[in-house]
């Protein structure tokens, strides 16, 4: 696809939210776009504020604070309808608004004239009264333009009370080439000597005949802070845990050692362990450097790395003389996904690891990517098309598929697959943790709701992983319709003043609430057959959410950041206090709950079934020669018990012999078994 192209397709897809006029492209727009920086792991969450005012010189259309490190991002769009580029001048002047947005909030006389309802009262009264906190700001600038080829950077700005600015941009052809990319994510490509000023000398750990490369180093602090300052979190996209600032005795030990025992660091820390995809080194005087690094990424060592970080920025200490070990391994882009969670897996020993940590790789993603691949959803009202929902089991799924294709494939598959109904880990933890009455943890961003969902899930799948089947499937994509549908709606609403990602999550909460009071069920699978939600249920939805509106906007006298209030459980209570009336025409849809149980048992039967054909297929569609390999395997290393042994005895001697469903069942625990003890096939 073209960057034309893509720009057309675009700019159809604001307008087709937008549904009417002009002035309502450009939120649409900046949603739009923080959602895929949020996606993109450049921020965590945000929080829109459409703010403008052209006499001041004003402009400020979303911000992220991260509490953690304080740092604070302010994000402007510009906007067009249509694609113009953006020079240096017109940048430069697109960055002033914001600074001056920023500047103006240190003066506590502009948050004490504006009015509390402004979507911008809560973070410029926080500028003004905890500016102490803030340890930088960074300013992104959003354009569905493309930027002028003269554009290198723009460069830091330190005169602002001391703290430092500094500017990225988000152009239209930045996000079409990511969008293009096979991985669906922006490359990191560390040249250390342009980037820190010296290579960066390490070990070798390998063999010429060995499979993957593996070095050792010493990385200063100082170096893995200008690291983590420059690129975040998509340093830490492969990590099994999230930083969880200073409440834990690793995350404590760190900081003091940092502050009082610096030298000690290197002897007290573990250390980390990280992947890269590409390595350039060069020999100098004997020794190896390593010149340039691509996607580094830090499998273990998230905390070290933010505590490292966080006590540099928050405590200015001095890290001259802390250092960290590191061991890392090139792992080429085809095996990251098989490679990567088994490092982080054996890497993991310094806490604790829960199944959950490793959810992007777990077997419930698997079944529910097979059943978004295998199920055709019913034609929308009118039409002849079925179509799948396509999941993304993994980043950039959707652009690989399509990418294999000619460009009529393509089209077909676009058909088949349209990208309005394709849905990602987060967008699902997201549809499903609204309906369980989670709201206040959905507020707290798509990553660390992420790691809720993945807990319960988990759990879930260990219990009986048979309630995963073609009705979860089914029912899971109509709370998507759900949340999407509401989700246009809710913004063209005469009373919406913002917060629409609360108010969603919020409304669903409330009526899943309003639902178990009755004992009543919704009506999943008939939403399911139409594609579409019922006009009663969207109506009842946007009564509730104007209701939602007022709950979350009374906040407690101490609470100013409504935003933050959602992320509270006490804001949850204070909704479910909160009595609304449901309407008649929609408990007319409602259905018992014996006939949801009937349901589920007779969809957990299939599911049974299913598992077993899909076993015997796996099962069969390895070659003989890779059971008899497992089989000799076994003979010398006697892992597998005596009835597992006799199941792959059978499997060796296909099609001479053939295994049941059931034993093609036990067969696949015995071939997890194996690979967990060292048994791999060339």
């Amino acid at each position: 696809m073209s960057l034309e192209l893509f720009y057309t397709n675009f700019m159809q897809e604001i307008y087709s939210e937008a549904e009417v006029g002009s002035k309502f492209n450009e939120p649409v727009f900046v949603e739009k776009v923080c959602d895929y920086l949020v996606d993109q792991a450049v921020i965590e969450n945000y929080h829109l504020c459409s703010y403008k005012k052209d006499s001041l010189g004003l402009k400020l259309d979303a911000w992220h604070q991260n509490e953690e490190n304080g740092v604070l991002t302010l994000i402007v769009s510009h906007y067009k309808d249509s694609l113009e580029t953006l020079t240096t001048s017109l940048a430069m002047q697109i960055s002033k608004r914001a600074v001056r947005f920023f500047e103006k909030s240190l003066d506590s006389n502009f948050y004490q004239t504006m009015e509390e309802t402004d979507l911008a009262y809560p973070l410029v009264r926080d500028i003004c009264l905890k500016s102490s906190g803030i340890t930088s700001v960074r300013i992104l600038i959003i354009t569905n333009g493309e930027i002028s080829k003269s554009i290198k950077s723009i460069g830091p700005m330190d005169n602002c009370n001391g703290i430092k600015i500094i500017f990225d941009i988000w152009d239209i052809e930045r996000i079409y080439r990511i969008d293009s990319s096979s991985s669906g994510k922006e490359a990191i490509e560390i040249d250390f000597k342009a980037e820190f000023g010296d290579y960066l000398p390490c070990l070798k750990a390998f063999s010429k005949t060995d499979e993957y490369q593996s070095y050792l180093l010493v990385l200063p602090g100082e170096l893995l802070s200008q690291l983590y300052d420059k690129y975040t979190e998509r340093l830490l996209e492969q990590n099994v845990r999230t930083f969880l600032q200073f409440k834990g005795k690793v995350n404590k030990g760190m900081r003091n050692t940092i502050i009082n025992q610096p030298n000690m660091f290197f002897a007290f820390n573990n250390g980390l362990t990280a992947t890269a995809e590409e390595i350039t080194t060069l020999e100098e005087h004997g020794n190896t450097m390593i010149s340039k690094l691509k996607n580094l990424q830090i499998v273990n060592g998230g905390q070290t790395t933010a505590s490292i970080y966080n006590t540099l920025k928050k405590e200015k200490a001095d890290l001259s003389q802390v250092f960290i070990q590191v061991k890392l391994t090139i792992v080429p882009p085809e095996f990251v996904e098989t490679i990567v969670p088994k490092i982080s897996e054996y890497a993991n020993t310094q806490n604790k690891v829960n199944a959950a940590d490793f959810f992007s790789n777990s077997p419930f993603h698997w079944r529910f990517e097979e059943l978004s691949r295998r199920i055709w959803a019913p034609s929308s009202e009118g039409g002849l098309q079925e179509t799948h929902w396509f999941y993304e089991r993994a980043r950039g799924q959707y652009m690989t598929a399509k990418t294999k294709l000619t460009p009529a494939e393509q089209k077909k598959f676009e058909k088949i697959n349209p990208k309005s109904q394709m849905i990602t880990k987060t967008d699902l933890a997201k549809y499903c943790n609204s309906w369980e009455k989670l709201p206040h943890v959905v507020s707290l961003g798509a990553q660390k709701n992420f790691g809720r969902f993945a807990d319960v899930m988990t759990e879930r799948w260990n219990n009986d992983e048979k309630q995963f089947n073609e009705l979860f499937f089914k029912e899971s994509i109509a709370k998507a319709i759900m949340f999407k549908e509401l989700d246009k709606k809710i913004m063209k609403q005469s009373w919406y003043g913002g917060y629409k990602a609360n108010l969603v999550t919020y409304t669903i909460s409330k009526f899943q609430h309003m639902l178990d009071c009755k004992g009543k069920l919704l009506d999943f699978i008939s939403i399911w057959k139409s594609q579409s939600l019922p006009n009663e249920i969207l109506s009842s939805l946007l009564d509730i959410a104007e209701k939602v509106n007022e709950v979350i906007k009374d906040t407690p006298l101490h609470v100013t950041n409504i935003g933050e209030w959602c992320k509270k459980e006490d804001c949850w209570e204070n909704l479910i206090q909160t009595h609304i009336q449901l309407s008649t025409d929609v408990e007319n849809l409602l259905i018992d709950p014996s006939t949801a149980k009937e349901r589920e048992k007779e969809a957990a039967n299939v599911q049974s079934i299913d598992n077993g054909i899909e076993a015997q297929r796996y099962v069969f569609d390895k070659t003989d020669k890779y059971w008899k390999k497992m089989q000799a395997w076994n003979k010398a290393s006697f892992v597998l018990s005596h009835k597992e042994k006799s199941i792959l005895d059978i499997a060796a001697a296909i099609p001479v012999k053939i295994p049941s469903e059931k034993q093609c069942l036990s067969l696949l625990d015995a071939e997890r078994k194996a690979y967990e003890e060292g048994f791999h096939f060339d």
